[in-house]
């Protein structure tokens, strides 16, 4: 089980704590966004806030005003007008831990300059040689658990891996304890907005502290790194060796962008993973299909990612007054993007609460559109495949546990189960 290591049960803890924060008591939201898309698809007021979930359209409870938009063609036009809709509001909440250099948060300028020393660290030929990296670490962590025959997926799989091997790609040492360290600390960091005034003194207390401790432990393995001499196909070795006509990275800001992607490297997976996976334990017939025909795994994941999409809200802020299907948003008021409703919009998709792999992709909204489209949108892919390959590889008849309760997808701005009970036949025909 994960929580036979000290660090591996501080994961599973934070990860916990996580879900709690963000809406674990909450099953089904999306009766209520599809209520709101037919009756006020642009409603005043932020709804995180009424299921009593923090939101980062109003991180610190400043009482800004919020909107909240719930279609897919509203959430699309805001993203894809940065101009009229900024994103610097972001620094407000999780750029607040992280020196504000939160990505996301970026002006244009400064945006257009980092991405562009970011792009070789994400061009097709790294995720090339992440595929390749990844697929002996995933075969490795399902056999190691093949031979018990039952298990419950995301304590003993789903947590522990994403954090493998994202590390992996990030360059960090391969040190199971200290990396374990470093998630349970970011994932800290995501507990630290609270709607309760008490508590969120003390969490985010604890998260600066987790964010200055990530700081300290990445500048250190960045500067020995850098003495080594910048090698490597990782995302630190490219971003020593980034260089824009003269313009390069320096320690810090190498430093700053890796922490960055921690926060949500890994749980983030972990959730949209779990998602999918339950999706296809409910349908044996698709598992199966999917099993036997391999080019189907990124059909699943795409599918997987707007069904159920980990990340259910982005925010942004109006820099003018706009109006919006009759609305009036004044500038400075904040909007609260449903990309989970978006995703699930029938004038975009057909039958939208369906699981359905043969559906007319679209954009996954839940990662962004437009110039600040999450640049983690093909990592969190690429993981997620390499994961289901070695799942069908190796866990042969795999089946929801009867003995065991069924699992449950929770959450309001983060969304995923809490655990997944499976049973599989071992290798060499025994019944699990």
């Amino acid at each position: 089980m994960i929580e036979d290591t000290p660090e591996a049960g501080a994961i599973h803890q934070d990860f916990s704590t996580v879900s709690d924060v963000y809406g674990a008591e909450i099953e089904d939201p999306h009766p209520i966004y599809a209520e709101c898309r037919r009756t006020m698809p642009v409603m005043e007021g932020d709804i995180l806030a009424r299921f009593g979930v923090p939101s980062q359209a109003d991180y610190s409870n400043l009482g800004r005003q919020v909107f909240t938009l719930f279609k897919y063609a509203d959430v699309m036009m805001v993203l894809r007008d940065p101009k009229t809709f900024t994103s610097t509001l972001l620094n407000e909440g999780l750029g607040q831990f992280l020196g504000g250099f939160l990505l996301t948060g970026m002006d244009d300028q400064k945006h257009k300059w980092v991405r562009g020393l970011l792009a070789p660290a994400f061009s097709p030929k790294a995720i090339s040689g992440w595929k390749a990296m990844l697929k002996p670490i995933a075969d490795q962590a399902v056999a190691k658990i093949a031979e018990r025959g039952r298990a419950d997926l995301v304590a003993d799989l789903l947590l522990p891996l994403p954090v493998r091997m994202i590390y992996e790609i990030m360059g960090f040492p391969k040190d199971e304890a200290r990396t374990h360290e470093f998630a349970a600390r970011a994932m800290r960091i995501l507990v630290g907005p609270q709607r309760d005034p008490e508590k969120a003194r003390l969490s985010m207390e604890s998260a600066f502290k987790a964010a200055q401790e990530l700081y300290d432990d990445t500048l250190e393995i960045v500067r020995q790194r850098r003495s080594e001499g910048s090698t490597g196909e990782d995302l630190i070795g490219y971003l020593l060796r980034a260089n824009d006509n003269g313009n390069a990275l320096d320690d810090a800001m190498v430093t700053e962008l890796i922490r960055q992607f921690l926060p949500a490297a890994a749980e983030t997976t972990t959730r949209s993973f779990g998602s999918m996976l339950i999706a296809l334990l409910e349908r044996p017939a698709l598992l199966e299909r999917v099993r036997s025909d391999r080019s189907l795994v990124r059909k699943v994941v795409d599918e997987g990612m707007r069904w159920e999409t980990a990340s259910q809200f982005l925010a942004r802020q109006a820099s003018v007054d706009v109006e919006i299907r009759g609305v009036r948003i004044p500038a400075g008021a904040a909007l609260s993007l449903a990309s989970g409703s978006a995703n699930r919009d029938e004038e975009v998709f057909e039958n939208p609460d369906e699981f359905d792999i043969d559906r007319t992709q679209r954009v996954n909204l839940g990662f962004g559109a437009g110039p600040h489209l999450c640049l983690g949108m093909q990592v969190a892919k690429t993981e997620m495949e390499a994961m289901l390959n070695a799942i069908l590889d190796h866990l042969p008849n795999l089946r929801l546990d009867p003995d065991a309760p069924a699992p449950r997808i929770v959450g309001a701005q983060l969304r995923g189960p809490r655990a997944i009970h499976v049973v599989w036949d071992r290798q060499g025909g025994l019944r699990a």
